[in-house]
């Protein structure tokens, strides 16, 4: 364990509902480290809005940053509560894997996944992230992120993950812009080899994408014959886990 790393948790750790502002002198002493290394640990915590510092007092109390992380983890188990139900529904109805995804630092992080018994594939697991513009549920994502925040990933280099990868940026803005047209995205071999994959956003209350589902299975088969029920399954499903959600539209 890195001690700087491990220390810098344990001052986090010291605050509850009933301790909520510490001083420099305070932590040194629970810790029984030396000022000098309390203060830097503090400082780079505050720098990184963990920790904020009381002007009146000189003490330091929990940062945004820590809020901000509480509610995307509040988020996370909402959205798999809301998701499950509808999720193992549209699973059991094709016989293939579905999956639930959130956006973070431009990859597409799973956090739900049901796999049906008769589905034999390897399918990415629960906490495994890709690169959004490989996956269906990334580029729904994608789709649906500021204006700004699209032109930065668009800015950096788009590598692949399978020869049928998009990687000219041109290609990926108009693929973003229909999936915001039809309601959905497609993965033909983009992310895994033979692996086929159709998504649509989830939306919450404000009406803002906070999630994407799919449906994946043989890319023959998903984007084959039965691509028209699967799409329309999974828009219906993403739909009805967003008014789960609270939203209205």
């Amino acid at each position: 364990m890195i001690n700087s790393v491990d220390r810098a948790l344990t001052i986090l750790c010291q605050y509850s509902q009933r301790v909520k502002e510490l001083g420099i002198t305070d932590l040194s002493q629970l810790l029984d480290l030396p000022k000098s290394t309390v203060h830097g640990l503090v400082k780079t915590l505050e720098a990184r809005g963990f920790l904020a510092r009381n002007a009146e007092s000189g003490k330091y109390r929990l940062g945004l940053k820590v809020y901000e992380l509480g509610m995307a983890y509040s988020t996370a188990i909402e959205l798999q509560a809301a998701a499950r139900p509808l999720a193992q529904e549209l699973s059991s109805k094709h016989g293939k894997s579905v999956h639930v995804a959130v956006y973070a630092g431009g990859m597409a992080v799973f956090i739900l996944k049901i796999e049906h018994r008769e589905d034999l594939m390897v399918v990415p697991r629960v906490g495994v992230s890709f690169p959004a513009h490989s996956t269906a549920v990334g580029k729904v994502l994608l789709a649906h992120l500021p204006a700004a925040e699209i032109d930065k990933y668009l800015a950096e280099d788009l590598y692949p993950l399978t020869r049928r990868t998009i990687t000219d940026k041109k290609v990926l803005a108009g693929e973003l812009e229909r999936v915001r047209t039809r309601g959905f995205a497609t993965d033909n071999e983009e992310t895994l080899n033979g692996i086929g994959c159709v998504a649509a956003p989830i939306r919450d209350q404000s009406g803002g994408v906070v999630a994407a589902i799919s449906l994946s299975g043989l890319a023959e088969e998903i984007l084959g014959a039965s691509f028209p029920e699967a799409s329309r399954d999974v828009v219906e499903a993403a739909g009805k886990i967003s008014r789960v959600l609270g939203f209205m539209g």
